[in-house]
């Protein structure tokens, strides 16, 4: 059965021959990542038909990963692996259960059985690549991050094939700096921009629409440019080398000597963050303006999200004013804030970065889960509280309080998956403590 189908056709398929594990199986694909749970259903139904079948033990793992059912996730992969070892992508799978599970050197482990079980040498280096970073290990892990270009399937050097990648060695020219992925990983890496200029002669930064204004007024002594409502880049000037920001640790040497530290570089709208601020501060009258959101837009959003009614506890500080920075906040989330959440203010996060830079630079304070918000406010130099999920992505560390991508970053880590009340319960103390997080030692 080809999963490739019209997903009308497998769809109809699945109810005239309900009995087929390979129908089954298909359709259970086609719905994982619009339904996963009704993925999962399908799943169950292909392994129950065909019991010794690897494949639906598979996608029943992923769905139950998908769904936050780790450890049901775990029993599923496994079994499935027992059944069929020679699946690759399947040992990556749970690879990152097991990561999720705090276990990294086993996961680090069914990486190199991936690769042997026929796993694409890409996907099992990337996934090595986010352990080794997340464990401090940059020696090895920025050189294997490099195979995220593969993973996307996409190979930065087809760009400009004439020209050749920068390996972070002084150049007299210009070069081509690229962002890449999200907002939140164009905001982070651009940190090291200062130590890219005191290596080259001049910089042609290609950003996303959304950001150029933001960027070009942070960087003015920078070429900035953007694709246009067609999507199209115009000329560009001579240079001598490209590189995407991704790539920028690697090639500076970023945590292996200490030389080369991130440093902040955004620079808000000085008459928006002012009037913001002005308005805010007579709206509430002697109080900290602490700026949060509460989720992420992103795929696995769910487990970056602290539900309205467990900001209360910070809410209930007397000098203290909540500020929405969310992207398009749902109205039941501020329903369920009601007069605890300021959010006339006339910005909208996602459709006006510039503004979001603006309204964060008029906060005192921000408070949030991992996303976009966090880096700009990081990127400001703002004081800025995150509050993590278990197992979250590289960038924040393991066990680390600090974060060496912003000096004024303090970071509060989930103990248990779904648990936030002890983080909530280590903002409040910090808040309570200090107008502003304590600047964290750095390692380095």
């Amino acid at each position: 059965m080809n999963d490739a189908l019209p997903p009308e056709q497998i769809r109809r398929l699945a109810v005239t021959r309900a009995s087929d594990p390979r129908v089954l199986h298909a359709w259970a694909g086609r719905r994982m990542d619009e339904a996963p749970l009704e993925g999962l259903r399908w799943a169950r139904r292909a392994r129950i038909v065909d019991p010794s079948a690897p494949p639906p033990r598979h996608r029943e793992a992923l769905a139950l990963w998908t769904l936050g059912r780790v450890r049901e996730a775990e029993v599923a992969g496994t079994r499935g692996l027992l059944l069929g070892p020679g699946d690759g992508p399947a040992w990556i799978n749970l690879g990152n259960v097991k990561k999720r599970l705090g276990q990294d050197d086993l996961a680090l482990k069914l990486c190199g059985w991936a690769r042997a079980a026929g796993a694409p040498a890409p996907m099992a280096d990337m996934n090595a690549a986010i352990l080794y970073l997340r464990r401090g290990d940059y020696a090895r892990g920025w050189p294997l991050y490099r195979a995220r270009h593969h993973t996307l399937g996409a190979d930065p050097a087809t760009i400009w094939p004439d020209l050749p990648e920068w390996d972070g060695r002084p150049l007299s020219g210009r070069l081509r700096l690229v962002t890449e992925q999200g907002i939140g990983d164009a905001v982070m890496f651009l940190t090291l921009v200062e130590a890219v200029r005191a290596r080259v002669g001049a910089v042609t930064l290609l950003v996303t629409a959304r950001l150029k204004a933001l960027v070009q007024r942070s960087l003015p002594d920078i070429q900035v440019v953007a694709p246009d409502a067609g999507r199209t880049v115009g000329p560009l000037p001579p240079a001598e080398a490209w590189i995407c920001v991704g790539d920028l640790p690697a090639a500076l040497g970023l945590g292996l000597s200490g030389a080369v530290r991130p440093t902040p570089y955004l620079k808000a709208d000085r008459r928006r963050r002012g009037a913001l601020r002005d308005r805010l501060q007579r709206r509430h009258p002697g109080k900290r303006l602490v700026g949060i959101t509460w989720t992420s837009q992103a795929e696995d959003g769910w487990r970056r999200t602290v539900p309205p009614t467990l900001w209360q506890p910070i809410a209930d500080l007397e000098d203290v004013a909540l500020v929405s920075l969310q992207y398009r906040a749902d109205r039941r989330d501020v329903a369920d804030f009601g007069d605890r959440l300021e959010i006339d203010h006339g910005i909208e996060p996602f459709d006006d970065l510039d503004g979001l830079a603006a309204l964060t630079a008029a906060m005192d304070v921000v408070v949030s889960p991992p996303n976009n918000t966090v880096h700009v406010a990081g990127a400001l130099g703002l004081p800025c509280h995150v509050m993590l999920p278990v197992d979250p992505d590289w960038r924040w560390g393991k066990d680390e309080h600090y974060f060496r991508w912003y000096d004024m970053t303090v970071l509060h880590r989930q103990k248990r998956i779904g648990d936030w009340l002890p983080v909530v319960a280590s903002v409040v103390q910090e808040l309570r403590q200090t107008r502003e997080p304590a600047r964290p030692r750095s390692p380095d």
